[in-house]
């Protein structure tokens, strides 16, 4: 499942929608990602040709900056959860998970409860939300790894254990395994939505800016803990990945 997991979340709306069955409508990509818990009827979404069904008890999350199409097929009951995240390059894309389990039901019920306009950075919701993506995560992976060949699952395991390491990189971690880089590459992209290498960005990434968000560290200390291999380096890969340099980004998150 390619999705946000690890990045920080900086805004949290919570709603209880109910529609009437209605024909197709063209939803405008939207500055926000969307998950919603349906509780009563049927709705058919239309990513670009990528045809999703979303029924009763079904968890559906549908990306920022994404053009769709929606079709209610009967009148249609959901908590949507509207949230936000400062990385640009997340890894992302629209699903429906079919089995929601009574837990995260019961997490979409409680989120919406303690929700309030008035207290919209209300800890205990956003709380109850990484929770929430908590439990997706691990049920995604569950099901994931069942496929995915145990070598592959190694090397990103590998990847989330060594990326502090400046010397780890693509060809250290094929030395681990017992396949080809060219295989490796070919089946965690197969796997995972994304290449090796850009795992390991991703999870590098991802460990800065939870670094920078605890301001323990200088530039230079946060570079070297999160294996980059200079300054220079971390600066631009992460403004090129955020937006912001690191020291913009962590003024923004420090401000909140």
């Amino acid at each position: 499942m390619n999705i946000f997991i690890n990045s920080p979340i900086t805004s949290l709306n919570v709603y209880d929608v109910k529609n009437p069955k209605e024909k197709l409508i063209k939803v405008r990509a939207r500055e926000f990602n969307s998950i919603t818990y349906r509780k009563k009827g049927t709705v058919k979404l239309n990513f670009g040709g990528k045809i999703l069904i979303s029924h009763p008890r079904c968890i559906t999350f549908t990306p920022k900056n994404t053009n769709y199409t929606t079709e209610t097929i009967d009148d249609t009951h959901m908590i949507a959860i509207h949230f936000d995240y400062p990385c640009k390059n997340e890894l992302a894309e629209p699903f429906v998970y079919e089995n929601s389990n009574h837990i995260m039901c019961s997490l979409f019920e409680e989120i919406y409860k303690k929700y309030s306009v008035e207290d919209a950075n209300n800890y205990e919701c956003y709380s109850l939300f990484y929770k929430l993506l908590s439990e997706l995560k691990k049920h995604f992976e569950i099901k994931q790894n069942k496929k995915i060949i145990p070598a592959v699952v190694q090397a990103k395991y590998l990847i989330e254990n060594n990326f502090r390491d400046g010397n780890f990189n693509i060809d250290c971690l094929v030395s681990m395994l017992p396949i080809s880089a060219s295989y490796l590459r070919r089946e965690f992209k197969t796997a995972y939505g994304v290449s090796p290498i850009e795992y390991l960005k991703h999870v590098r990434l991802q460990n800065a800016m939870s670094l920078l968000s605890a301001d323990y560290y200088s530039v230079e200390e946060l570079a070297e803990k999160c294996g980059y291999s200079g300054v220079s380096y971390f600066i631009q890969s992460f403004k090129k990945s955020t937006g912001h340099s690191p020291i913009e980004y962590k003024k923004l998150y420090l401000s909140r």
